[in-house]
């Protein structure tokens, strides 16, 4: 077990959010062991929800602050 802390964001638009976690979390799983992975699709996700729409809103792998 392990606790992946949530980046603070304003929120504008949840719709999406699951669907970015999961797709970013398999794409991360191809490098990263798992809680790695699930560390950058939590930001991934938190990001995403301060953009509206749901495509538009997930971001690029260059627009992730992943340090």
């Amino acid at each position: 077990d392990f606790f992946i802390e949530v980046p603070k964001v304003k929120a504008v638009d949840t719709t999406g959010a699951g669907d970015c976690f999961c797709g970013s979390l398999a794409a991360f799983l191809l490098e990263d062991d798992l809680h790695t992975a699930v560390q950058k699709a939590v930001i991934a996700s938190a990001q995403s929800v301060t953009k509206y729409g749901t495509m538009d809103s997930i971001p690029f792998l260059h627009e992730l602050n992943l340090n």
